[in-house]
């Protein structure tokens, strides 16, 4: 929340699950919200930047959004994905003992202003909506059935 949540010109919204309360963290700044739960694809479409622990759906999402993103892996296969977000160039990675506000708050404002990181996002979510999404993905599953 330090990170961004003072940030001028930036809007925060944080989901902070089922098992955290608002309280807990503090203070919270005017220019944040904090939810158990949002609904994120709708967010991802109206947001600038993604601090995401890089699960194979919040990354997807992220690419979908073309939002550019700071990964933060956990656990499983989310070390890999953040690491091929990076290779993309729309990500930058931090490691969890890495993540300082300032790391995260330098992370972000690299990555918005960064017209690379923009066009390369475009290009993967222009790429992504041109493969037909699930009614082509049913598509495909049905030909390999009898």
């Amino acid at each position: 929340m330090s990170a961004i949540g003072n940030l001028d010109g930036w809007h925060l919204v944080l989901q902070i699950g089922k098992y955290v309360e608002a309280e807990e963290l503090g203070p919270i700044p005017s220019n944040a919200q904090v939810h158990h739960w949002v609904p994120q694809r709708a967010i991802l479409e109206q947001a600038d930047a993604f601090v995401t622990h890089a699960g194979m759906g919040g990354s997807s999402e992220g690419l979908l959004a073309s939002v550019p993103m700071i990964a933060v892996p956990q656990g499983a296969d989310q070390f890999m994905n953040a690491d091929r977000l990076v290779e993309l160039g729309v990500a930058r990675r931090i490691d969890t003992a890495d993540a300082t506000a300032e790391a995260l708050r330098t992370a972000l404002l690299e990555l918005a202003a960064d017209p690379e990181v923009a066009a390369r996002s475009a290009a993967l979510r222009a790429e992504a909506k041109a493969e037909g999404g699930t009614a082509r993905a049913a598509d495909l599953i049905e030909s390999y059935l009898p």
